[in-house]
């Protein structure tokens, strides 16, 4: 169940913006924040069909975009055709290597990054509002990759 923080949260950014409020944007909200790790609109969907909940393909995708602009989740794209998500809240900030032999994303927090990007920018006078960082790699072995095996059975 979603905390009455996050609720809030989300009710505040709905109501400045003039969106509705509604059950199932309820419902989505409460779906995206009981995910682990990465997800995409499709298997959140399908998440929530899965427990027997109404809600359509098209209210997923709209609820997520939302949460995303209220910074409750990060919307990603990963080289690939559909964005993934996360979320925000209660994680610490971290950054993503991605396999593109197997599509593993894997996270890591490197603090010396966002300290450079703050110094750079206040050499620019500039402000640092976000930042992100991705990279791509390959398996060196396929072979003994766990991730290939299991990427390969979908």
């Amino acid at each position: 169940m979603v905390s009455n923080e996050i609720k809030e949260v989300f009710v505040k950014y709905l109501k400045e913006h003039s969106h509705r409020i509604t059950n199932e944007r309820f419902l989505v909200l409460d779906a995206a924040m009981s995910m682990q790790g990465h997800f995409d609109a499709d298997e959140l969907y399908l998440n929530i069909k899965e427990s027997f909940l109404k809600v359509s393909r098209a209210t997923v995708y709209k609820t997520l975009e939302l949460m995303s602009e209220c910074k409750l989740i990060t919307k990603h794209n990963f080289k690939g055709d559909r964005s993934r998500y996360e979320k925000i809240i209660g994680r610490e900030h971290h950054y993503h290597i991605l396999c593109l032999d197997c599509q593993h994303i894997f996270e890591f927090a490197e603090p010396k990054i966002g300290k450079a990007l703050k110094k750079l920018c206040s050499e620019k006078n500039l402000n640092l509002i976000d930042h992100s960082l991705q990279a791509f790699s390959t398996c060196k072995e396929k072979d003994k990759c766990r991730y290939f095996k299991k990427s390969r059975l979908r």
